[in-house]
């Protein structure tokens, strides 16, 4: 029973980390309008930078602390990275823009793959110390789970509500109508590239968040763990759920991340065709319905319009 529920648990922290992965590639992809296909190495930066603040200041701050200060620090390295990239990278458009993207992610991972080991541990991956104390047994690993899923719960919410915000607020109206009709925007006096390279800072700083939450779950880091399938896996969240809504990236993790879970579960030869059946399934998803299961709705519209139905006569 409790090493079913140690299952369920790893695959609810799971489902949390790739919605906040989903939800800021949302934000690239579904709001800014842009096609940004490097989100792989926004979460390899930040989670390599967890793993080597955790690794140089294990026993100088207490686990809380530590833990804080490590996510802090993986959310800021992203978010330099995303601005770093992000300024060069948006005076391309479409194709032009996702090759240059793509490019950045296989940089990173490649860099970090022959980085020196006493550095980020190079091919061979490197270990994290648990913050939190060493868990031992069945009892001891439930309440680590339970706590991570607490945490990235948390995190889920936070980041949604801002992302949300954000796109209410001056600057996300800005966006939207840049992404709409950037000629419109510019004729209204917008200016185009502040908008979409503060979505790209924000977007690789949630992803850098996540990148930080998976280190200290997973407890050590590969770099074939950060490759290229792994945006394929985000864009199929966004894409299923739909470009532009939040809620569609939390419905879209849990069917995408629960069916890979599955499959690895159930052995055989379909556990090893996931990386055929995703790429497939997204084919299939844009020719069949390019919105996606909520469109650019959220939970919110849907509920509103039920009881607008309701308290019609």
């Amino acid at each position: 029973m409790s090493g079913e529920l140690l299952w369920w648990l790893n695959l609810l922290v799971g489902v949390g980390i790739f919605t906040l992965l989903a939800t800021s590639l949302n934000l690239i992809n579904g709001h800014a309008g842009m096609f940004h296909l490097g989100h792989h190495g926004f979460w390899a930066l930040g989670a390599y930078a967890t793993a080597w603040w955790t690794i140089r200041l294990d026993g100088e701050l207490s686990g809380p602390v530590l833990y804080g200060t490590s996510l802090l620090l993986s959310t800021g390295v992203a978010a330099v990275g995303g601005l770093a990239v992000g300024l060069p990278c948006l005076r391309l458009r479409g194709d032009y823009l996702a090759i240059a993207t793509l490019a950045f992610g296989e940089v990173v991972r490649i860099l970090i793959q022959n980085s020196d080991k006493g550095f980020l541990g190079g091919s061979q991956g490197v270990r994290l110390p648990r913050v939190f104390g060493e868990f031992e047994g069945e009892a001891a690993k439930l309440e680590f789970r339970a706590l991570s899923l607490a945490l990235v719960a948390t995190l889920c919410v936070l980041a949604i509500w801002a992302i949300s915000n954000f796109i209410r607020s001056g600057h996300g109206r800005r966006l939207l109508a840049v992404a709409q009709d950037e000629t419109a925007a510019g004729l209204m006096g917008i200016d185009p590239t502040r908008p979409r390279v503060l979505a790209f800072v924000i977007g690789a700083a949630v992803a850098g968040l996540a990148g930080g939450v998976h280190a200290h779950f997973e407890g050590s880091l590969a770099p074939q763990e950060f490759e290229f399938m792994q945006t394929v896996k985000m864009f199929l969240i966004v894409v299923l759920g739909g470009m532009g809504s939040l809620s569609g990236c939390v419905v879209g993790a849990f069917l995408v991340v629960g069916t890979e879970r599955l499959l690895a579960r159930a052995g055989g030869a379909i556990a090893d065709w996931w990386q055929v059946i995703f790429p497939m399934v997204l084919a299939i998803m844009i020719v069949v319905r390019p919105q996606g299961i909520f469109g650019r709705r959220e939970l919110s519209d849907w509920f509103r319009a039920l009881r607008r139905r309701r308290a019609a006569p």
